[in-house]
């Protein structure tokens, strides 16, 4: 009977998985631009369903339930008592934050007998390496239909360029890691290219930030050791190739003014803003609500006071989870009416933690993410440094680059990612070479 519970869980688990991953490209595929929104609607509906009954049938830890309840109350108080909103607004602003809140406890469940984790773990390499090659017919066919930009977001689809780049590093990472033989780095480097050439689609779709990745990478591929400044010094050349490679392929993709992105003008304006006279912004902007304003990130941290001070009391508890949600059923919050311009576009996850939840969803959110490496699996509190140095590294540069922990499809590679850094002991690799089991 056990069995039989944990095979219909995974198999449950691996269906939220591809719904979550793939649904977006396959929609792009057979709709229009724009038309298919039903789909994916549908899609995160039935993710959501998936992780909520999954969550349901394996919540069993304290602290979990704790955690749970915490945000529950806190999002509650903060959409439906402050701000005065619905009970269904909330529900449906809630579920932003699903993926954070379920998926480390149905991880948990995995993790928490061998026999689970075995099987489970067999199944996610295989499907990890499948998701992997699917990215690069995916990537290649959206780039020369739409050329690059956000609309080059793989098997994820419209919209989801930034979030594919990071899942791809981080699913490489892993797979990587588990197969090579540290006393011979470049030999094993060579054998498992495959997953050194996967990384390939990062570089089609205009997402900065891979360059970064790319270096933390294979800064983090060997183990932080006495042996790691001779590794690092034959793995240097091989890095400069791959940046240099990544920066041809990424300005081959690049047309007209947008070559100079990669320059000191383009950190300046795409990371900064002229913040002189932002009361006067957002006046303006106020007042001008038919015009599309794209406010950059660091704008959008120092307007943070001022919006507070326009609205005393909202310090604590924010302005409630269902600013962001909204749509052809459902009204938008009478915040995102007046602040729309400031909410749209790219918003660092730091920023919308504070606008939905205020000073009580940082406290949260830092209690969550500080859990994270110190909630050590039962059979496996081996700590891969490597590996949780790389996702430490995620959730900084998110805090203060994009939201991406708002959407289920991250949410289940990062936090899978991050169970799999767990080890039963520390040299519990497979043997150089080897492929994903099937």
């Amino acid at each position: 009977m056990k069995f039989e519970k944990r095979f219909i869980l995974q198999r449950l688990f691996f269906i939220g998985f591809w719904l979550a991953t793939c649904t977006g490209f396959v929609s792009d595929l057979v709709w229009h631009h724009g038309e298919s929104s039903i789909l994916r609607t549908a899609s995160l509906l039935a993710v959501d369903v998936i992780l909520l009954f999954l969550t349901l049938c394996t919540l069993r830890k304290a602290f979990d339930i704790i955690l749970i309840s915490s945000f529950v109350i806190i999002s509650f108080f903060s959409t439906c008592i402050l701000n005065d909103s619905g009970i269904l607004s909330w529900i449906n602003g809630t579920r932003y934050f699903y993926g954070m809140l379920f998926l480390v406890p149905i991880l948990r469940y995995f993790y928490g007998n061998e026999r689970r984790h075995e099987l489970f773990v067999k199944s996610l390499d295989k499907q990890l390496f499948i998701f992997l090659c699917l990215q690069v017919p995916a990537v290649l066919y959206q780039l020369f239909m739409h050329g690059a930009g956000d609309r080059v977001g793989g098997t994820m689809g419209d919209g989801f360029s930034g979030i594919i780049s990071v899942s791809i590093y981080l699913t490489s990472f892993y797979l990587l890691r588990k197969r090579l033989d540290y006393n011979n780095m470049l030999r094993s480097l060579y054998k498992n290219w495959i997953y050194i050439f996967l990384l390939f689609p990062t570089f089609l779709n205009e997402t900065k930030v891979s360059f970064i990745l790319l270096i933390v990478y294979f800064i983090l591929l060997s183990p932080l050791d006495r042996k790691y400044i001779v590794r690092m010094t034959f793995l240097l050349p091989l890095i400069a190739l791959l940046v240099g490679a990544g920066s041809y392929f990424y300005l081959s993709t690049e047309t007209g003014d947008n070559r100079l992105e990669l320059s000191t003008e383009f950190f300046q304006n795409y990371l900064d803003a002229d913040l002189d006279d932002l009361e006067g912004a957002m006046e303006y902007a106020e007042k001008n609500h038919s015009e599309m304003f794209d406010v950059p990130r660091v704008a959008k941290f120092a307007i943070i006071p001022l919006v507070f001070n326009a609205h005393p009391g909202h310090t604590l508890l924010g302005f409630g989870t269902n600013i962001y949600a909204h749509g052809a059923h459902m009204e938008a919050s009478t915040f995102y009416k007046e602040y729309d311009w400031l909410l749209n576009g790219t918003s660092p996850w730091l920023f919308s933690i504070i606008m939905q939840l205020g000073l009580a969803g940082i406290i949260w959110t830092t209690i969550f993410f500080v859990s994270l490496f110190y909630r050590k699996p039962p059979a496996h509190k081996s700590r891969n440094l490597n590996s949780q140095l790389f996702l430490l590294a995620i959730i900084v540069l998110m805090l203060f680059y994009s939201d991406h922990w708002g959407y289920a499809n991250f949410c289940y590679i990062a936090f899978t990612f991050h169970f799999c850094s767990w080890e039963k002991r520390k040299d519990s690799r497979l043997k150089d070479g080897d492929l994903p089991s099937s």
